[in-house]
């Protein structure tokens, strides 16, 4: 039922009201607090997460539509739980359920859990049905919650984001920034640029439907660069649909390559670190079995430690609570910040984005202090996406060392492959990383030639 961020699929097939609401019976403990972000299918979900939270008699409070991170904060604020409704990344005929307490995601015991009560509950309907009695929507027993709402909840992330930028630098400088929302994230990051001096031009801030594909990649993006050269722009930042996410365009239009963009962020969180000398464990860093080569040398050559997790946010930010970690980032635009909510908040990225420039100048000079290896990205569709990596494990050749708590990864004399499931999307995805192109293409050839035939 879970993935690697909460619980996704086509509304209407794999994500019903009724699961909605079942969940939400399940979860929902004295008081829930709900989110969505702009998926058509929302208002729907939402009415259903309502409903079952009343009939366990939890009461449940509007947030209305925020993006993810700020439903993290609010359970922090209401000392509850959370439902976000969102199916972040994936296109706009998916939603699904982010479920959220105390700052961050559930971990894997508690979805457990969940699932094998919500099995309890499927087994007790179909008991129902056999007997000839029609049950309600859910078998369980009916409560007395009510519904509120918290209208300050956007102020009170803003207010968490001023805590943690240098705003002073910020406002002196003034850069110019695009903000491409493409959902929830058009409710705050535009007003907080603002807010903290930045001079904003807002692009796709409907809070009707997406304009464009709600994942944050160069090929969603065709448009983003020339309208920066146009503008005149210091840099852009574009959002994925829940706002847990954000890619940056430097000064000439040019998107960052995500793990130097990643690489810009950790540099800067440990010099910050280094620079107000707290107690906490300030050097280590947390990414996961996708950080590439450069975010290794760079969290060395800055006297941090790296730890590295599974991929998925929930990995990240257990193992960032549980070493007492400064930050933990994926090469996809999601950070997580210590003094911050425990889920990725690109909200909050955003603003470490402005202050970056401020302090150290324009993105495309930053760039150039992280040279690059030879990086392939691919997709390959499958239904049976475990059984293929399995499939694929049996055939690999390895010639390094392996690691494989999530998929494959092989490290090499000169580069490194992983071949994993992904968690959201019937895919099997393939990352590789070598030092020369000849080598990529080389190792490339091979290990397509095997993912295919496992398909």
């Amino acid at each position: 039922m879970f993935g690697t961020s909460g619980i996704r699929g086509i509304y209407g097939k794999e994500i019903t009201e009724e699961l909605a609401f079942r969940i939400a019976s399940i979860f929902a403990q004295k008081k829930l607090v709900v989110g969505r972000d702009i998926r058509a299918s929302g208002p729907a979900l939402f009415e259903a997460v309502c409903d079952g939270a009343f009939s366990s008699g939890t009461d449940v409070i509007d947030l209305g539509i925020v993006p993810t991170p700020t439903v993290a904060l609010a359970t922090k604020k209401h000392s509850c739980r959370g439902i976000m409704l969102t199916a972040s990344h994936n296109p706009p005929e998916y939603n699904g359920l982010k479920l959220i307490e105390n700052g961050k995601e559930i971990g894997k015991a508690l979805e457990k859990e969940i699932t094998e009560r919500y099995k309890q509950l499927e087994t007790k309907k179909t008991q129902l049905e056999k007997t000839g009695h029609k049950p309600a929507r859910d078998p369980g027993q009916t409560g007395y919650g009510a519904l509120s709402h918290d209208n300050a909840i956007i102020d009170d992330h803003k207010a968490l984001v001023f805590g943690l930028v240098d705003r002073e630098s910020i406002k002196k400088k003034k850069p110019k920034v695009i903000v491409d929302c493409n959902g929830a994230a058009s409710v705050i990051t535009p007003s907080l640029l603002t807010d903290l001096g930045c001079s904003v031009i807002s692009l796709n801030a409907s809070l009707d439907c997406f304009n464009r594909p709600s994942e944050p990649r160069a090929e969603n993006l065709p448009y983003l660069g020339a309208f920066v050269r146009e503008c005149k722009a210091d840099f852009a930042i574009a959002h994925d649909g829940d706002g847990d996410r954000c890619v940056v365009f430097d000064e000439h239009g040019e998107m960052l390559p995500l793990d130097v963009q990643l690489a810009i962020m950790i540099e800067h969180e440990l010099f910050c670190s280094k620079r107000k000398n707290t107690q906490t464990n300030r050097k280590k860093i947390i990414s996961t079995v996708e950080a590439s080569l450069t975010i290794r040398d760079v969290v060395e050559k800055n006297g941090g430690e790296i730890g590295i997790t599974p991929v998925g946010s929930t990995f990240v930010g257990d193992e960032l609570e549980r070493t007492g970690a400064l930050f933990g980032g994926e090469p996809c635009g999601e950070y997580i910040y210590e003094k911050g909510v425990h889920v990725p908040d690109a909200v909050l990225a955003a603003a470490k984005f402005a202050e970056i420039f401020s302090l150290k100048g324009p993105f495309s000079k930053l760039k150039a202090k992280y040279p690059q290896n030879f990086i392939w990205r691919e997709k390959f569709h499958c239904k049976d996406k475990q059984g293929a990596v399995e499939r694929i494990r049996k055939k690999i050749d390895i010639q390094g060392k392996i690691r494989s708590d999530d998929g494959i990864r092989i490290d090499e004399r000169d580069g490194w492959f992983l071949i994993r499931a992904s968690g959201t999307e019937p895919i099997v995805r393939l990352t590789m990383e070598y030092k020369t192109k000849d080598r990529l293409e080389e190792r490339k050839a091979g290990i397509r030639k095997i993912i295919a035939e496992s398909l």
